[in-house]
């Protein structure tokens, strides 16, 4: 893929995420009618209409392109360029009036994760990045960091609960033992940390494909690691971990893969 091509959709990303954090923004911390889905996670009339504002967005300046998104499904040739959707990652955090949540806008090519942006307008913040290039925050270059050892590294960690559901409670355990320091960061917002170097570990046991593919190109063109929690370096495989590069497989021989499930978050 050309730079130019990807710095094209680079610039799209950005512009997708400056209509998503206006209307974000505009419904923060007001009256918001929260309904439960299926899954049991809470979503709200702004993350619907975000989507859909976005989609509308990208089909008019890219008509050919498909469009994923954790609220509509689907849409679109699935053998073309497909935009993969978050419209807030941090759903009940945005309910609650706490600052930590982010619109998603990942972009696939022929199953390659090549453009990522996460927005987050309540923390004044916006990270980026693209598959072989690099990763900023708010303009400014960012690196993971060079620990070593997990006897020096931090680890945050998505929700606990879902560790346990899936028989990883002595695997999280082995890792909380093995570390310096641990925190409960969660959704992007620990990938993103782990980008910017300002955490070593991130790992989650339970999400879905709109979670991670924006996340997942910026932390990989900050110069980190990003798979499953069976090592494989996808978005799509229901689980994450996000490193320095040093620390996976360090934390891969302590905490192996889910055994069966995912879902949204």
């Amino acid at each position: 893929m050309s730079e130019e091509q990807l710095a094209t959709w680079l610039a799209a990303a950005h512009e997708l995420a400056d209509l998503a954090d206006a209307s974000t923004m505009a419904a923060f911390r007001g009256h918001l009618e929260v309904r439960t889905k299926d899954d049991g996670t809470w979503v709200t009339a702004v993350d619907e209409a975000v989507e859909r504002a976005l989609r509308a967005a990208i089909a008019e300046r890219f008509p050919d392109h498909a469009v994923l998104g954790e609220e509509d499904g689907l849409d679109g040739p699935t053998d073309a360029p497909r935009w993969v959707l978050d419209p807030i990652d941090g759903t009940t955090n945005f309910v609650k009036g706490n600052p930590i949540f982010a619109t998603l806008i990942g972009l696939q090519v022929d199953g390659e994760d090549l453009v990522g942006v996460v927005s987050a307008p309540a923390l004044q913040t916006r990270f980026d990045g693209v598959a072989g290039g690099v990763a900023h925050q708010d303009g400014r270059r960012i690196q993971v960091s060079e620990v070593t050892t997990l006897a020096d590294a931090e680890v945050s960690f998505g929700g606990l609960s879902y560790f346990l559901q899936r028989g990883q409670g002595s695997g999280v355990e082995l890792l909380v033992e093995s570390t310096a320091r641990q925190r409960g960061y969660g959704d992007f917002w620990q990938h993103c940390l782990v980008a910017a170097g300002s955490t070593d570990i991130a790992v989650e046991a339970e999400v879905n494909l709109w979670d991670l593919v924006a996340v997942k190109v910026v932390v990989e063109a900050a110069g980190g690691r990003f798979s499953d929690l069976s090592g494989h370096a996808t978005a799509d495989g229901g689980s994450a971990l996000s490193t320095n590069g040093h620390l996976h497989d360090q934390v891969l021989g302590l905490l192996p893969g889910p055994s069966h499930g995912t879902a949204s978050r």
